[in-house]
């Protein structure tokens, strides 16, 4: 749209030359917009724009021992990845957990070429994102956007280092906003079409005028290479989260004490917000009046068209937070406030075993575990799940427990929680132990992945 309106300014500005000084004004006041043309090349250009914005963002390289070689294994590198500056005076490098989850030890490279030892401060892996530190020696931090703000179709710019070659800069639009159900965390993703490949995670997303709005993340496609449909986690959320690893070195998030999920699109009206299944007992949901059918539709004043829209305001809510909700109930939406409580941790016990002793204590030894009103044990041979699918499965669930209220089913195979994959019941177990506020499963069942929030 720019760039048409631009065209037609430089065809026409001979024509526009010789007519009324009526039309001269009528230039000079559209010329007044900041147009994206460098008059000493002669070509339409963001260069100038964008230039600050390369010193920002860096290149991630991580060092990591593989786990097939044993604990004293030397490291080696293990991956590579990018990260942005967000203060240069706390040499503060925002980045995707993923890209350093398993390292050992981690350095950055500036766009200068510079090199620096990291410290990881703190990671989230349910937003994917992850704080570092350097010396804070003459960097330069990246200007954030307001991302609530992002509309489709706005212009948007991918910078980072893909495949570990030199700093790339590839253009885009916002193809849309609020995405979830991608993976396995807390989802609110920006989807755009600027190329995205691997070694991009943790980028900046940037915005015509050189402001980052998003971490540059993730990406669909079937052959593992950029094919149109990127996604970044919002500026605005990262923030969030960063201010959280920043005080306690980790997030705290809190519980309203509900089961959500999406509106059945046959039963009629909107298909648009998310829908209360069940509200436990005494929590900050029920205290507040929440029912069962009621529909959320809004929240701190954002717009809740799907379950994950919800989930992304209240998974980056501290506890003790006020948030205030548009509840549709009965035809009529009336305004609900309610302070988020602290969360409450998973208990997990060892499970009797059919066929199996029991192990020595640990939850999860001899492949059985007790958590969420259900019982979990190690996949089997025997279980109709290909071979190369691992995880724990459901072996039971209790009636009226959490597990059943959210959803969970006997046979469902658990492959996941909250970003972190798991292997067996015993890593299920680890899993769960380290789950403070909600949590999300990632659910084999049949042919079918799925999410599963747990009711908190």
């Amino acid at each position: 749209m720019t760039v048409r309106h631009i065209l037609t300014l430089a065809s026409g500005v001979s024509a526009l030359a010789l007519s009324a000084p009526i039309l001269s004004t009528t230039v000079a006041a559209q010329t007044a917009v900041p147009i994206p043309y460098d008059q000493e090349r002669g070509v339409y250009s963001y260069a100038k724009d964008l230039a600050e914005v390369s010193r920002s963002v860096v290149k991630v390289l991580t060092m990591g021992r593989d786990p097939n070689e044993g604990p004293d294994a030397q490291p080696k590198a293990s991956g590579n990845g990018s990260g942005v500056i967000i203060d240069a005076a706390r040499g503060e490098i925002i980045t995707n957990n993923h890209v350093v989850e398993n390292a050992t030890s981690v350095r950055v490279e500036l766009a200068d070429g510079r090199i620096f030892d990291a410290t990881v401060v703190g990671r989230d892996p349910q937003t994917d994102v992850a704080l570092l530190t350097i010396a804070p020696d003459n960097l330069r931090a990246i200007e954030l956007a307001d991302s609530s703000l992002l509309r489709s179709g706005d212009l948007a710019f991918a910078i980072g280092y893909p495949f570990g070659i030199d700093q790339t800069l590839t253009m885009g639009i916002i193809s849309g906003t609020g995405r979830s159900g991608i993976g396995d965390g807390i989802e609110d993703f920006i989807q755009t079409d600027a190329a995205v490949n691997p070694g991009n995670s943790g980028g900046a997303l940037i915005d015509s005028r050189g402001r980052m709005i998003g971490i540059n993340t993730a990406i669909y496609s079937r052959g593992g290479d950029n094919a149109g449909i990127a996604f970044a986690v919002p500026i605005n959320m990262a923030l969030a989260v960063i201010a959280q690893i920043r005080e306690y070195g980790e997030v705290r998030r809190g519980r309203i004490g509900v089961s959500i999920a999406p509106i059945d699109a046959r039963s009629g009206g909107s298909n648009r917000g998310a829908r209360i299944e069940a509200v436990e007992s005494g929590s900050p949901a029920a205290e507040a009046g929440l029912q069962q059918g009621d529909v959320i539709v809004e929240a701190n004043g954002r717009q809740i068209n799907t379950p994950g829209n919800l989930t992304a305001v209240i998974g980056v809510a501290a506890p003790g937070t006020q948030v205030s909700l548009g509840v549709r109930r009965g035809g009529q939406t009336r305004r609900i406030s309610l302070r988020v409580a602290e969360p409450r941790r998973v208990e997990v016990a060892e499970a009797p075993s059919q066929g199996t002793q029991p192990g020595n204590g640990r939850p999860g030894a001899g492949g059985s575990l007790a958590a969420l009103g259900a019982t979990f044990r190690d996949r089997n041979a025997g279980d109709p799940f290909p071979e190369q699918v691992t995880g724990a499965l459901v072996a039971s669930v209790q009636a009226g427990s959490r597990a059943e209220a959210s959803g969970l089913a006997e046979g469902d195979l658990v492959i996941g929680v909250n970003g972190q994959r798991v292997a067996n019941a015993a890593e299920l177990a680890n899993a769960l132990r380290s789950v403070a506020g909600a949590a999300t499963l990632f659910v084999a069942r049949g042919n079918n992945m799925i999410q599963i929030p747990i009711s908190q």
